[in-house]
């Protein structure tokens, strides 16, 4: 992989800077950002997720989404409930993890 070139990190920070301006114009306030991510959270549950809290609590791996990710990570929930843990699952690597919503993954149905 080639090193990036200063014209190469010039271009990415703009990109940067006109995502977070048309952030800012779309969720100008807390108020509008709180209304985004509302929207967001209940076409989720329309597509079929549900609260993290009623995740399987046996050991199952199901798709979960995190608060602050963009990605979709099999997790699984270890422990007596309240009291266990949610862990995520990648690249053979293991991670505590604190889903907002899960999935039974599509293969396990």
């Amino acid at each position: 992989m080639k090193p990036f070139s200063e014209m190469d990190a010039k271009e990415i920070f703009e990109e940067f800077d006109r995502r977070d301006k048309e952030r800012a114009e779309k969720m100008p306030d807390v108020q509008a950002a709180l209304n985004q991510m509302f929207e967001a959270y209940t076409r989720l549950k329309d597509l079929g997720w549900r609260e993290a809290m009623y995740c399987p609590k046996d050991g199952t791996v199901f798709d979960a989404i995190s608060a602050g990710s963009t990605g979709i990570c099999p997790t699984s929930y270890n422990g007596e409930w309240p009291k266990g843990r949610y862990w995520g699952y990648e690249d053979g690597d293991i991670w505590p993890s604190n889903p907002i919503l899960f999935k039974l993954q599509e293969y396990r149905r």
